[in-house]
C-alpha cells in the first residue's frame, strides 16, 4: 500500500484562520458565542504546571527511571510519577478557580442538553465565536470535511499527539468546524455524534464539574496504561463505541500513540498502538465501509496561534471475500487488496504513513 502520489501536494490554504471567521466562512447563521469558549482561556500558571508535567515525564521519567531496577530509582520514579501528577491536578484546579462562573453555567447548560439534541450539537458549532483574537492555520480551501459533512456514515479521525495541553484544543477546534458543516447541511438531529477516546489517569486528575463537561462532550475514558492494563473496562469501552460507530451515530476520535506520546525520541512508527489497525479491521468486516481521516497537528510558538492543523484525504477500507480492500481519497482506480491475515500489518503501515505525511503538511502551512 502506498500513499497515492501525496508528496507532490501542496494544499492551498497558506494563510491563518481566526477562529471566529469560521461562521463567516460556513455558516453566518451561527452567531451566538458559547461559555465553552472559556475552556481555551488559560493561564501562565496553568500553562507552567502543564509544562512541568511534560518536561518531567519526557524527560526524567521516559530517559532515566523508565525501568528502575533498585529500591533508589523506584523512589525516584516514585517520586516523578508524583510530580507529574499534581502538577496536572494543580493546573486543573487553578483553571476552574479562573473559570468557575462559566464552568458552572457549562455545567448546568449540558446538564440540561441531551446529545440527541438539535440544540446539542448547535453549541458546540459556536466555538470558536467569542476568539477574535486566537487563530489556526488549517487547510480549509481544500474543503476536508465536504464528504464527511455530507454522509451518514460515520468517521474514524486518527490525529498524532506533540503535546499533551494543546492537543485537547485542536480536537475542540476540529470538532466545532465538523459541526459546523454538519449544521451548515441541516444535519443536526442525523449526523454522528462525537466521542474521543482518552486516557482514563487524565480524568481522574480533572475536577468533577471540569471531567464531567469534558465526559458529556464526548470523552471515553480507556486504560491507556503501557502495562497491566484494565483489559476488562476497555473491552467495555471499544464494545460500545464500535456499536454506535458501526450504527453510524458517533464519529471516533483518536490519538493511537496514547501515553507513547511521551517517548518524543522514538520514530512515530514505533510510538504508535497496533490497536487502531485492529479496531479497523473489526469495523470494515461489520461496516460496508470504514472512512479513516488522518490530521496532522504542529505547534509554532506565535502569539494566539493554536497550531497548524492539516486534514488529509479520506481512506477507505472493506471486506470483500478475504479480502480487506483499501483506497484513498476520491480515486477509485487506484484500489488495493490485502488478504485478512495480512490485514493488521498493512492497515497499520498505512495509518502510519498518513498520519506522518499530514504531520509533515502541517508543519508547511
Amino acid at each position: 500500500m502506498n500513499i497515492q502520489n501525496q508528496q507532490n501536494y501542496t494544499p492551498n490554504f497558506q494563510a491563518q484562520i481566526r477562529l471566529n471567521d469560521f461562521r463567516r466562512l460556513y455558516n453566518p447563521s451561527i452567531k451566538e458565542t458559547t461559555k465553552l469558549d472559556k475552556m481555551f482561556n488559560e493561564n501562565k500558571l496553568v500553562k507552567d504546571c502543564e509544562n512541568i508535567s511534560i518536561f518531567t515525564k519526557r524527560n526524567i521519567i521516559n530517559t532515566y527511571l523508565d525501568n528502575p531496577t533498585n529500591i533508589l530509582s523506584k523512589t525516584a520514579r516514585k517520586l516523578c510519577e508524583n510530580i507529574v501528577k499534581y502538577s496536572r491536578i494543580a493546573a486543573d484546579r487553578i483553571f476552574f478557580i479562573n473559570n468557575r462562573r462559566s464552568i458552572n453555567k457549562l455545567d448546568k447548560t449540558f446538564s440540561q442538553m441531551q446529545p440527541e439534541s438539535k440544540e446539542y450539537i448547535e453549541e458546540l458549532a459556536k466555538v470558536g465565536n467569542s476568539m477574535n483574537k486566537h487563530f489556526v492555520r488549517i487547510n480549509i480551501e481544500d474543503n476536508p470535511f465536504k464528504n464527511v459533512s455530507t454522509s451518514k456514515n460515520a468517521t474514524i479521525f486518527v490525529l498524532n499527539h506533540p503535546n499533551y495541553h494543546k492537543d485537547k484544543f485542536s480536537y475542540v477546534i476540529i470538532n466545532s468546524l465538523l459541526n459546523k458543516m454538519y449544521t451548515e447541511q441541516g444535519r443536526q438531529l442525523d449526523c454522528p455524534r462525537p466521542k474521543i477516546i482518552v486516557s482514563k489517569n487524565m480524568l481522574k486528575m480533572l475536577g468533577n464539574k471540569v471531567g464531567k463537561i469534558y465526559k458529556q462532550l464526548g470523552l471515553s475514558e480507556v486504560d491507556a496504561s503501557l502495562k497491566h492494563r484494565d483489559t476488562k473496562t476497555n473491552t467495555h469501552t471499544m464494545h460500545s463505541l464500535m456499536k454506535e460507530f458501526i450504527e453510524n451515530k458517533s464519529n471516533i476520535f483518536i490519538f493511537p500513540e496514547g501515553n507513547n506520546s511521551a517517548y518524543n525520541n522514538m520514530p512515530l512508527e514505533q510510538r504508535i498502538q497496533p490497536g487502531i489497525a485492529g479496531l479497523i479491521k473489526t469495523a470494515a468486516q461489520t461496516k460496508e465501509s470504514v472512512r479513516v481521516v488522518p490530521i496532522g497537528l504542529h505547534y509554532t510558538n506565535e502569539k494566539n496561534s493554536f497550531g497548524n492543523i492539516y486534514i488529509g484525504k479520506p481512506m477507505y477500507f472493506k471486506k470483500s471475500g478475504n479480502d480487506i480492500v483499501y483506497t484513498q481519497g476520491t480515486d477509485k482506480k487506484k484500489i488495493v487488496h490485502v488478504s485478512l491475515r495480512e490485514s493488521i500489518p498493512a492497515i497499520f503501515n498505512e495509518i502510519c504513513k498518513n498520519i506522518r505525511f499530514g504531520m509533515e503538511k502541517a508543519s508547511e502551512l
